[in-house]
């Protein structure tokens, strides 16, 4: 992964075009949670601020096309940005951890649960021009959403290109698969499609599921309770004062993701580059990795609510002479305040 200084980030270049393109925008945002602290507006604390709120501020300004489709100004990168900026994580994967995540397909229900476990209301995952159909995505923003309207809850990505277009993809969380979320996400955005415009709209299903899947794997890692983050973010909402206003930083924070596992991975895969060389021996297994796979299982009491806990199982490696615990992995560690 390249190493970015801080003033070159890409979501701090969006938030500080914000602030400039929309002056007392802050002020706003504290107002409309202020309406959450005193009863008037509800909704849960997993979710900072409802895209309701980024469509309240954004509705004098433009037209509703032009704001639609604004890379800063658009309902969902106001949201995103505004949750972000109170914590302003940005989440830089290694190497082959990055590779392995985006690489295996998901299967089965959506763990909804095991998302509200997001180290932050909103993250930014680099994912450094990873090609996604016709998109070529620098990264993106991840929180959650609670449908004032209607209660329901969403994932929401806002994938930033390289184009300077940011793209919205909310996820409709629910006891179903990635692909039925993108179906019902087509049946809702049909409700507001013109009539004469709904003939030439796509399908939704499979194929934008298999798109956003190495997106939503990438959150699931950072949400898992075996995540390699040597030291974990501590979630914003320590952070709310008695008001409700949250202290905000004044500069992001760059997490290294996964530089034990990653170190692991490459360890195992140069040592079956190696037996493949040596010809091997076929008296026993051929020695291989295993397809990383996602694990999970409740915990607690019988008696009382149980806990859903992710796992991430990285890439196993099967046949080897030489298993040994992973390697050590110095890290680098800066203090905020230096």
């Amino acid at each position: 992964m390249s190493d970015k200084t801080v003033s070159s980030l890409k979501p701090k270049a969006l938030l500080k075009e914000l602030s400039r393109r929309c002056p007392g925008i802050w002020e706003r945002i504290k107002h409309f949670r202020r309406g959450k602290e005193q009863a008037l507006l509800n909704w849960p604390d997993w979710c900072y601020m409802p895209i309701a709120a980024g469509r309240a501020i954004t509705s004098n300004m433009n037209s509703a096309t032009e704001t639609l489709l604004d890379p800063v100004l658009s309902p969902a990168s106001v949201t995103a940005l505004a949750t972000w900026r109170v914590s302003q994580g940005v989440y830089r994967f290694d190497s082959e951890l990055f590779i392995a995540l985006i690489g295996q397909p998901f299967e089965g229900n959506i763990p909804c649960e095991t998302l509200k476990r997001l180290p932050e209301w909103c993250v930014y995952i680099e994912t450094n021009n990873f090609k996604s159909g016709d998109i070529n995505v620098e990264g993106f923003f991840a929180h959650l959403e609670s449908d004032i309207a209607n209660n329901r809850t969403e994932l929401r990505l806002l994938l930033v290109s390289s184009t300077g277009a940011n793209v919205p993809v909310p996820l409709h969380l629910g006891d179903w698969t990635l692909e039925e979320s993108m179906v019902r996400f087509g049946e809702e955005s049909a409700k507001y499609i013109p009539k004469k415009l709904k003939p030439n709209m796509p399908a939704f299903g499979k194929a934008q599921a298999d798109m956003i899947a190495p997106f939503l794997q990438l959150v699931l890692y950072l949400c898992a309770e075996n995540a390699d983050i040597p030291v974990r973010p501590s979630h914003p909402n320590t952070r709310v004062r008695m008001s409700g206003q949250v202290d905000v930083p004044k500069e992001a924070r760059v997490w290294t993701v996964g530089e034990r596992i990653g170190a692991s991975i490459r360890k195992y895969r140069n040592e079956e580059m190696q037996h493949k060389e040596m010809g091997g021996t076929h008296a026993s297994p051929r020695p291989h990795i295993r397809r990383a796979h996602w694990h999970h299982f409740r915990t607690g009491p019988k008696t009382d609510e149980q806990k859903l806990v992710l796992h991430w199982l990285a890439p196993i490696p099967v046949g080897f002479d030489d298993e040994q615990e992973l390697p050590a992995v110095i890290h680098k560690v800066k203090s905020p305040h230096s």
